[in-house]
Formats: structure tokens, C-alpha cells, sequence
């Protein structure tokens, strides 16, 4: 068997012909590193594809997550400013309606005011269901904080139905956002918030104000939802109150398990 291999090289001019020889070690070894390289070439791309999918998938999440984060730092300048709005407008008013300080509180979650004083926060009180429907999901307890995974309660109802302020009070935000889809946050005073989640559509805009019964939205699919309803939660004082308290007859129409 031949050792040696010859290349020739024949121009098509007139010029000098070239060969070139190779051993058979050296053939083998380059054919060695050619099959080598082109298996490694592909064991990379297939290596790497998925990594840069899982890479725009996580630059895409750290996105929306920024955004969102961007959006709450702006809602909660917008609720400090309120505040102190409403703490100006009680100390401007008190002395005209004999109302110099805040009344004290027999029952912090129903909020009962003594008869003694000219004026009730009865209105911020969130009084009024937001939507006839079924429960589907509710809170695991009567109170929660900020990192409640689930710091209210889903109400099942047809798309499209109207969804209605509980209380007076001013929309401190009406958008997007990531987990609620169309979301609407309404600031009451005294502390009070309510929040509309998934909704098919805003009908009121950030700073809009709003009355007991007013139609802010309709209810939709939107953000992460498996199906039509409206996640709909009461906040006091920097944390989540079950809506239950205050609607109890949303109990009777509870689709949830027991414990």
C-alpha cells in the first residue's frame, strides 16, 4: 500500500505544472481533524441555540419586570402625594366642620365612626360589590402584606360585564401591567385602596375621578388569567383586607374548597 500521496496541479496556461506530496500520516490526520471540527461545529450551534432562546426569553421577562417595577415606584409617589393632599384638605377643613382631629376608630376593619363627629368617611368604604359573579378564588386569610402571592379574590362573570367603583374616590392608575393585564387602582382616602385586575377594558384614566357605582372597566381575560373574571382586591394602611369582610355576601356564591 502506497505511503505516499501526490497532488498535481495542471494550469490551464501554458505555465509550470506543480505537485505537491503528502504521507498517509498527515492525510489521516487532517481528515482526523476535519471530522473533528465539523461534529464540534455542530455540537456548538446546537449547544448554543437554545442558550440564546433562553437568553431573550429572560432579557424580555427582565424587561416587562423593570417597567413594572418603574410603574409601581410611580404609583407610590402618586399615593404620597395624595396622602398629603388629603391630610391638607383635613386640616383646612376641620375647624369649619368641628372635625380638628381624626375620630377615633371603634372598628378598624368595618371602620364605625362615633355619632359625635359632623363628618363619616362612609364613602371611602368600599360598600358596593364591584360585579355580580362566583367566587373562584379567594385569600388564605383576612389580612395580608405586599408579597401575598394572591392579596385578594377572583370574581367569575360573563366578558364584557361592568365592573363599578365600590366607593368614591380618584384613579390613581388605570394600565397595563404584566400579571393583571388591564389593571385599575383606586385611591379612596383614609388609606383606602381598591384594585380591578384583567380587565377587557379601562374606561377611566389615571386621575379620573369616580362615584360610588360609577362603571370604571369590563370584565376580560387579560395578563395571566385562565378564563373571564375580575381579580378584585380592598387595601388599608399597606395591607390587603379579604374582600369577604366587607362583601359578605359574596360568601353564599363561593366556589372554593372549604378546609
Amino acid at each position: 500500500m502506497a505511503k505516499k500521496f501526490t497532488l498535481i496541479v495542471i494550469p490551464d496556461d501554458d505555465s509550470e505544472t506543480r505537485s505537491y506530496s503528502f504521507n498517509k500520516f498527515f492525510l489521516n490526520f487532517s481528515l482526523v481533524v476535519l471530522i473533528v471540527f465539523f461534529f464540534a461545529s455542530i455540537g456548538i450551534v446546537f449547544f448554543s441555540i437554545p442558550r440564546i432562546s433562553n437568553y431573550e426569553k429572560l432579557d424580555n421577562k427582565y424587561s416587562v419586570l423593570v417597567n413594572e417595577r418603574m410603574k409601581v415606584l410611580k404609583l407610590t409617589e402618586n399615593l404620597e402625594r395624595l396622602n398629603q393632599m388629603d391630610q391638607f384638605v383635613r386640616n383646612s377643613l376641620g375647624s369649619e366642620l368641628n372635625f380638628s382631629e381624626k375620630p377615633e376608630i371603634i372598628d378598624s376593619v368595618l371602620m364605625t365612626i362615633p355619632d359625635d363627629h359632623l363628618i363619616s368617611f362612609s364613602d371611602n368604604i368600599p360598600s358596593i360589590i364591584p360585579i355580580e359573579g362566583f367566587v373562584s378564588k379567594r385569600m388564605e386569610g383576612a389580612f395580608s402584606n405586599v408579597d401575598n402571592l394572591h392579596g385578594g379574590i377572583d370574581i367569575v362573570a360573563e366578558q364584557g360585564a361592568p365592573i363599578k367603583s365600590t366607593s368614591a374616590g380618584v384613579v390613581v392608575f388605570s394600565g397595563w401591567t404584566y400579571e393583571m393585564g388591564n389593571l385599575i387602582i383606586i385611591y379612596h382616602g383614609d388609606d383606602y385602596l381598591t384594585h380591578y385586575g384583567h380587565n377587557q377594558q379601562n374606561i377611566v384614566s389615571r386621575l379620573d375621578m369616580v362615584k360610588k357605582g360609577d362603571v370604571i372597566g369590563l370584565v376580560g381575560n387579560t395578563g395571566i388569567s385562565s378564563g373571564p373574571h375580575l381579580h378584585f382586591e380592598i387595601w388599608k394602611g399597606g395591607r390587603s383586607i379579604d374582600p369577604l369582610i366587607y362583601f359578605p355576601e359574596f360568601i353564599k356564591k363561593d366556589l372554593t374548597l372549604k378546609k
